[in-house]
């Protein structure tokens, strides 16, 4: 199993608590075959027993600019998912 930092979009309709999309980064876990399997529940923080680790994660998590946006929907089996984004959808 392996994991990175990645950006993901909640949509303003599944949280209550904003008004518009909110855009945060999170762990996200695959499978040996590169499928998304879980995603930490808690929005991440840059953290390390030393500077040197601090700074390790912190670039870590600048990566995740660098992927595709996930975005969080409900799947047809009701259960949460990730997603990529479709850029065409901004586009309109």
């Amino acid at each position: 199993m392996t994991w990175n930092y990645r950006v993901i979009m909640i949509p303003a309709e599944d949280d209550v608590l904003f008004s518009s999309d909110v855009f945060v980064i999170r762990e996200v876990f695959y499978d040996s075959e590169g499928d998304i399997e879980f995603w930490s529940e808690e929005d991440a923080s840059a953290i390390g027993d030393s500077f040197e680790e601090l700074c390790e994660d912190y670039d870590n998590m600048t990566e995740a600019f660098n992927k595709p946006i996930l975005v969080l929907v409900k799947g047809e089996d009701g259960e949460d998912e990730l997603v990529e984004l479709d850029d065409s959808e901004d586009e309109e």
